[in-house]
């Protein structure tokens, strides 16, 4: 499959994630205002347009960020707010809340009278953001291995949901679904972030990662090094388990230096999509 192909993939699934939001809303909506509970109708009069507001924004954020991302939309490419909205069948308003989002994290410039730009990936933001990703996930995978103990039944939920995203892994990586292993990449290092409790930490390293992500995305699409991305995984597992805090930030600076070791190549071979600052 070529990143056309994987692009056009992923757009599909977004669309469609989108859209079901829009239709869990309405059928939400539905319900309460069918209801026979003055309680009901009342509390949703008053809360219905803001959560339905917010819950569309985040879906039109996730939207437009993983076509940031993905390069789907390219970096100095034009989109523009009515072009989204009419795309999506919403309003102007969660779109405009989303790219505002966007704007604020500087995966967007807002352009007035003219629309709004993909900012190109800025090396120097990638260089800063990998640097703190680095410390930070560190911290939490370290908090994730003191943490752990097989005696706690939330513990071993976590453990299931680490296998189950493992088999996910092993499965994009035997029929060569470059998209989904990315997605699964994302969901697993998400994971150990849930694990280390701490959520300010979490949402931080979540932001910053995005500016990392673009280039990842490349390095994934360029190297296909999903075994090797896997083996790096069980490791980080199995130290975890040990409660090996050390060693797994050890293991975990190992990972993350190896997908960088190649960020040279990558910002050579797509130097349109790079600023030239560093």
């Amino acid at each position: 499959m070529d990143i056309y192909a994987w692009n056009q993939e992923l757009y599909l699934n977004q669309k469609h994630t989108v859209e079901a939001w829009s239709v869990i809303t309405y059928l939400y909506t539905s319900i309460i205002f069918n209801s026979n509970n003055p309680d009901d109708k009342e509390m949703m009069s008053m809360n219905k347009f803001t959560v339905q507001r917010k819950t569309l924004a985040y879906e039109v954020y996730q939207y437009l960020y993983n076509k940031i991302i993905t390069l789907a939309y390219k970096p100095g490419q034009m989109i523009y707010e009515s072009t989204i909205a009419e795309e999506l069948g919403l309003s102007r308003t969660p779109v405009r809340e989303a790219i505002q989002m966007l704007a604020s994290e500087e995966f967007l410039q807002i352009i007035p009278q003219k629309g709004i730009k993909v900012k190109y990936v800025s090396k120097k933001k990638v260089q800063e953001a990998f640097q703190v990703r680095k410390s930070l996930e560190g911290v939490a995978f370290r908090e994730a291995a003191v943490k752990w103990d097989e005696a706690d039944a939330q513990v071993n939920m976590y453990k299931a949901d680490l296998m189950h995203i493992m088999d996910q892994q092993r499965a994009a990586a035997k029929s060569q679904d470059v998209a989904a292993f990315y997605q699964h990449d994302e969901v697993f290092h998400d994971k150990i972030l849930e694990i280390c409790g701490n959520q300010t930490l979490a949402s931080v390293v979540r932001q910053i990662r995005g500016h990392v992500n673009r280039i990842r995305y490349l390095e994934f699409f360029e190297t296909r090094e999903m075994q090797r991305v896997i083996h790096d995984h069980e490791d980080l597992i199995a130290l975890i388990q040990k409660n090996d805090a050390d060693g797994v930030a050890q293991r975990l600076n190992q990972h993350l230096d190896t997908a960088a070791s190649h960020y040279g190549d990558i910002m050579e071979k797509y130097a349109e999509y790079f600023d030239a600052h560093f």
